[in-house]
């Protein structure tokens, strides 16, 4: 339910000040929550232990099946390029052809499953062909 102290009605529209929420039903989930600001670091611990983590980035198997991997070589990009890496470094390359070592970007894929630049998806799933059975 509203509760309108005051409006007022312009042309095309109206304007309301001092309006009020009464809720008209009981919370059911009010004792569940918690009010963290009055609990103690070590029962915000047990907390966080309790709850668990949840992973939203992907697996090392998945990781290892989809990312495209090279060797760096200066002599591919030119010896005038400026870039972060030296001969042979292992690049891994995502979808959107943005590079990473590929130590980086592994630790990075099991947090995230976008790119850290653009923020497409890093890895699109690998598509199954029809034609196998």
């Amino acid at each position: 339910m509203y509760v309108s102290q005051t409006h007022t009605k312009f042309p095309g529209y109206w304007r309301l000040s001092d309006v009020v929420y009464v809720p008209n039903e009981v919370d059911e989930n009010e004792g569940m929550r918690l009010d963290i600001d009055h609990i103690s670091y070590e029962e915000l611990l047990a907390l966080g232990e309790g709850i668990g983590t949840v992973s939203t980035g992907l697996s090392q198997e998945v990781i290892i099946a989809r990312l495209r991997q090279r060797k760096y070589s200066c002599s591919a990009t030119g010896s005038s390029a400026v870039e972060e890496y030296v001969e042979e470094d292992e690049l891994g390359k995502l979808n959107c052809e943005h590079e990473y070592h590929v130590c980086c970007i592994r630790e990075w894929l099991e947090k995230k499953t976008w790119c850290s630049i653009c923020k497409k998806t890093a890895l699109a799933p690998i598509e199954s062909n029809p034609h196998q059975q």
